[in-house]
């Protein structure tokens, strides 16, 4: 078992990453992403144009963050519209939702939790054992994360019905 750190040690380790981002570490969530959300929620994904953001505060209106440490540390941040989070959660419940609340909240941090568990077992396969921190969410767009600027590698993956970004500042310990 790693150390337990803070979500604010975790960020501050995703500050230091600056511009290098390692595909061995990247990959697996993004792996997992289309893993997780075929198989829950009947989806492809296609990626979309990778880039780059330096802000303190989301850019969706639904996220969940999860801070990772051991051998790696940073933070990862799922984020989405909240009508493509009500889409989600409709396939994963089975059953419309109309309302964003406990219950869709709920399968959508699951969701988060999902895929970063499938991405913690393949970066243990590569050589970098992990722990998580149980999932955040944040409601509303430009909630603050911390008080410091992370730059952060957001893959978009694109589904049939909006975009689930995968925000990622990790590093190698």
């Amino acid at each position: 078992m790693h150390a337990r750190i803070t979500v604010a040690e975790a960020a501050q380790a995703a500050a230091e990453v600056g511009e290098k981002a390692r595909v061995e570490l990247i990959a697996p969530f993004v792996e997992a992403a289309a893993r997780v959300i075929q198989q829950e929620c009947g989806e492809r994904v296609t990626r979309g144009q990778l880039h780059r953001v330096r802000s303190p505060q989301t850019s969706n209106e639904v996220s969940v963050l999860i801070a990772i440490t051991g051998g790696v540390a940073g933070l990862v941040i799922y984020s989405m519209s909240e009508q493509t989070a009500k889409e989600f959660a409709s396939r994963m419940i089975g059953e419309p939702v109309r309302e964003f609340d406990a219950m869709p909240q709920s399968a959508i941090a699951e969701l988060a939790n999902m895929i970063t568990g499938q991405a913690g077992i393949a970066l243990e396969r590569n050589g970098f054992p992990s722990d998580m921190s149980p999932p955040v969410l944040l409601l509303g767009k430009g909630s603050s994360i911390a008080t410091l600027n992370l730059t952060r590698l957001v893959i978009p993956l694109v589904v049939s019905f909006g975009e689930f970004n995968i925000d990622i500042a990790i590093k190698e310990v």
